[in-house]
């Protein structure tokens, strides 16, 4: 099914509308036209004017299903080439109003502010085309199109929407081409460097009425175009020699005089901007492709709704951000379900393995236990094994009082063990991970619920007389626990009874 996208270029006094239908590879001009807008000196006033005009001229059209994408005019925004040392946008876009602050006459925080990148040889640093437009000419644009019904998805610059026309819409360009487009309120430049557009103004000049002037005219253009090119030399960190100018903006006999006026000036070819792109399925009982020169940033603008590598910004963001429909949600929730249920599943994956892994560790567990008890109660019947160690180890203990106790004397492992699990205060809960018992110490590694609980186990050991000296040697935060290792000196004894 085919696309309908309408690039709209919104000027001070005049709207100009281009629609496209189709796709990237194949598009037809359905719509191209151009209207002044009321004015007034009363802002209240000129607004009401402005949106009964466009009422006037939009509704016999029915766009309201049409993808809509909006160019504002770029002297009413600050526009500015900047070089960051980091290339992340989340960075960026957390530093980008106040980089603009020396550059505007605006509060950073009544802007709305966005960036295109631009080529760069360095793998950390950033350059990029910055620009900041007032919350104030947002809000206005917004409430002109919303009240006559139209939602626009995306707001640009004027001068993105010319650069689109020409990257998109001409087969080949030179190295160094330089656009210029004009019109009864200004002038805009926006240069061009392998394909990328690289610097971009809005001048205050109008292109002027009497045939007579425009020598004046493209002599003064003339000069600005020389101060861009030294600017854009500054950027780039070599020379910019212009291969070619493309001019848009009014009619084809008009932008021919001034392009070779320009040209005689400048010594630079100069040609009108021609559609040219095989894409294109030109239909001359519509639109005649010379006559596009005047519609070249409305045209820019509908190209990027059927392009990704089309360059511009979008100042829908922060408050002014496009809600998303009702089917965009809904397919985001899908794919949010989808997700939700691939991580449960690795849930539950996650704990069955993990539970697999503990019953296998428990049956090594009880064998241990099973071939102690066997080599130490051999003759025994194994009920509660470890109740029953005890009852052996007390057993022998008293067959020791005999020849004077274990005063005096290396202890023995289950012995050590005993006064381990003796001397362990009942009111903390303790993991054993590693024992490891050598001839005069004994090494004990574990977690407990706090470091409190490894303090306290530390004291209750070196009240034993059997170990003079306890250390902690190392404790970590593991998770929600407390990792430890302690060091039990037991090569001499104070005496005692175990």
């Amino acid at each position: 099914m085919p696309k309908h996208v309408l690039g709209i270029a919104l000027d001070t006094a005049s709207i100009t509308l281009v629609r496209l239908t189709g796709s990237m590879k194949s598009y037809d001009i359905t719509l191209a036209t151009q209207h002044p807008l009321p004015q007034h000196d009363e802002p209240q006033e000129q607004a009401a004017l402005q949106r009964q005009a466009l009422h006037t001229l939009l509704d016999p059209l029915r766009l309201h299903g049409d993808t809509i994408l909006v160019a504002l005019p770029a002297h009413s925004a600050v526009l500015r080439n900047l070089t960051f040392p980091f290339k992340e946008p989340r960075r960026i876009y957390q530093v980008l109003k106040n980089s603009l602050d020396e550059h505007m006459p605006f509060e950073p925080e009544d802007v709305v502010a966005d960036f295109y990148p631009l080529p760069s040889e360095s793998k950390s640093a950033a350059q990029l085309l910055a620009v900041g437009m007032p919350e104030d000419v947002i809000t206005t644009a917004l409430g002109l199109f919303q009240t006559v019904g139209l939602e626009p998805t995306v707001l640009d610059l004027d001068v993105f929407g010319l650069a689109n026309a020409a990257l998109l819409g001409c087969t080949t360009l030179p190295v160094h081409t330089v656009l210029v487009d004009v019109n009864t309120e200004r002038t805009l430049l926006t240069l061009l460097n392998l394909g990328m557009p690289v610097l971009a103004r809005s001048l205050a000049y109008k292109f002027p009425e009497d045939a007579e002037a425009l020598e004046t005219y493209a002599s003064r253009l003339s000069k600005h175009l020389q101060q861009t090119y030294y600017a854009c030399e500054h950027i780039l960190q070599q020379p910019y020699e212009p291969d070619l100018l493309l001019v848009s903006g009014v009619r084809g006999d008009q932008a021919s005089i001034l392009a070779k006026a320009l040209q005689e000036v400048d010594d630079i070819p100069a040609e009108v901007w021609r559609l040219t792109a095989s894409a294109y399925k030109v239909d001359q009982t519509r639109l005649p492709a010379p006559d596009l020169a005047r519609y070249a940033v409305a045209f820019g603008m509908a190209l990027r709704g059927l392009h990704r590598r089309a360059c511009g910004v979008n100042l829908r963001r922060e408050r002014f951000a496009l809600h998303k429909d009702l089917e965009e949600l809904r397919g985001r929730f899908i794919g949010l379900g989808i997700l939700a249920i691939g991580v449960i599943g690795l849930g539950i994956a996650s704990l069955y393995f993990n539970m697999s892994h503990k019953a296998q560790r428990y049956a090594q567990l009880q064998d241990e236990i099973t071939r102690v008890f066997r080599a130490t109660l051999p003759e025994a019947r194994m009920v509660q094994p470890t109740e029953q160690l005890r009852q052996k180890i007390r057993e022998l203990e008293e067959r020791l009082k005999a020849f004077g106790g274990m005063t005096g004397a290396q202890l023995s492992g289950l012995q050590i063990l005993h006064e381990i699990s003796a001397r362990t205060p009942p009111s903390i809960t303790l993991n054993v991970d590693n024992l490891a018992i050598t001839t005069g110490t004994t090494d004990l590694g574990g977690s407990t619920e706090s470091y409190d609980d490894v303090v306290k186990f530390k004291n209750a050991l070196e009240a034993s007389p059997f170990f003079p000296i306890v250390k902690i040697t190392n404790t970590k935060t593991d998770g929600n626990k407390i990792s430890f290792k302690l060091t039990i000196n037991t090569s001499k004894t104070s005496g005692g009874n175990l």
